[in-house]
């Protein structure tokens, strides 16, 4: 993955049942380049109560080898996260997955965004990309669509 090529905004096509973003709509997110090396990360949404709701991060590269694994890093509230381009065409399309485990309850948590550069996917290229993530082993039957009626 070439970071540089990944900045500017993306809309959330599909995602799956993510507990903080239950309901909202119209998710987005920007990404800049950082004079220190790390990337600006900006996430914005209608709530399901028409409130606006939005959050900064950082985003770094947690390996040189591997620039499509980031770590995300929000600090109000304070969260950290994985963040992996499974695929991308950078001007059209990218599929982010994630994985956190919690040993107390032997629970595997899943974090699945497809994303584009426009307000919408092909169903074509919607199906393609979930077939990716199957092939991996993802559940992706809790995928859904997120609307994005807002103007």
């Amino acid at each position: 993955m070439y970071c540089f090529q990944y900045l500017g905004l993306w809309y959330e096509i599909e995602r799956n049942n993510i507990i903080f973003e239950i309901a909202s709509k119209c998710e987005n997110a920007t990404y800049t380049a950082n004079d220190n090396g790390t990337v600006g990360v900006y996430n914005q949404a209608i709530t399901a109560y028409g409130g606006y709701y939005s959050i900064r991060g950082i985003a770094r590269v947690k390996d040189p080898s591997d620039p499509a694994a980031l770590e995300v890093i929000f600090s109000n509230p304070p969260r950290k996260g994985d963040y992996n381009v499974i695929a991308t065409n950078y001007d059209e399309y990218a599929l982010v997955y994630a994985c956190e485990s919690i040993p107390i309850f032997s629970y595997k948590m899943e974090f699945i965004w497809l994303l584009s550069r426009t307000k919408s996917l092909s169903p074509s290229r919607i199906n393609e990309l979930k077939k990716i993530l199957k092939d991996m082993g993802a559940n992706v039957d809790g995928v859904k669509p997120t609307k994005q009626d807002c103007s």
